[in-house]
């Protein structure tokens, strides 16, 4: 179960570990543009965080669709599944640009998230739901941020897609447009990170 593994603590980290609250994403301004980042990408690597368990030997490599929605997408959503008060009323004061992750995993979902104004490539994690559900009761809401950044390299390596979290876990999570990568390619992306965060653990590379 390392897919499964992966995937609960990129969504659950709230849930697991006390989680450093950051609702601008240190306001860095990301180079991100929605158009260069919507469709399949690949998770090649994560950078794991402090609590990160080093016993966890494997790490599982999954793609990941990323598409645009709106607020009508979202709403269309909540009308068309059992409501709860609670989460419809979280939803309903949600504006802007909306981002949809479809994981395929062992246990494909989705997760929403709202663009944070005024920071570029800045989201909020809303809304979780497995793909196989139709009842808004078995969502999971969020407020978990994200940065996406598009990391641009003068040679065949890239572009990376870093999606950038503020839990005690996973500090990043990787993306390529194709499978595989080595620690070497991964060089820009540690040096960036670092320079941004600070020092950091070595990538741990997934395997299929």
């Amino acid at each position: 179960m390392a897919i499964f593994f992966t995937l609960l603590y990129l969504l659950l980290l709230t849930k697991t570990e006390a989680k450093i609250k950051n609702k601008t994403c240190n306001d860095f301004q990301a180079n991100f543009t929605m158009k260069d980042v919507i469709g399949p990408w690949h998770v090649v690597a994560i950078i794991p965080e402090k609590l990160f368990p080093d016993t966890r030997k494997k790490i599982t490599c999954y793609k990941v669709e990323f598409s645009e929605t709106d607020t009508a997408g979202l709403r269309w959503l909540v009308n068309n599944t059992l409501q709860n008060t609670s989460k419809t009323d979280t939803i309903s004061g949600i504006k802007g640009t909306i981002l949809r992750q479809r994981y395929h995993s062992e246990r494909p979902f989705d997760v929403w998230s709202r663009s944070i104004a005024g920071v570029n490539g800045c989201f909020q994690q809303v809304i979780s739901l497995d793909a196989t559900k139709s009842k808004l009761s078995e969502a999971h809401t969020h407020d978990d941020m994200m940065q996406l950044h598009l990391l641009q390299t003068n040679d065949k390596t890239g572009p990376f897609l870093l999606q950038m979290l503020w839990g005690r876990m996973i500090s990043a999570v990787i993306y390529r447009q194709h499978e595989g990568v080595t620690q070497d390619e991964l060089k820009p992306v540690f040096e960036l990170m670092s320079k941004l965060r600070g020092p950091q653990r070595i990538p741990r590379i997934c395997t299929n």
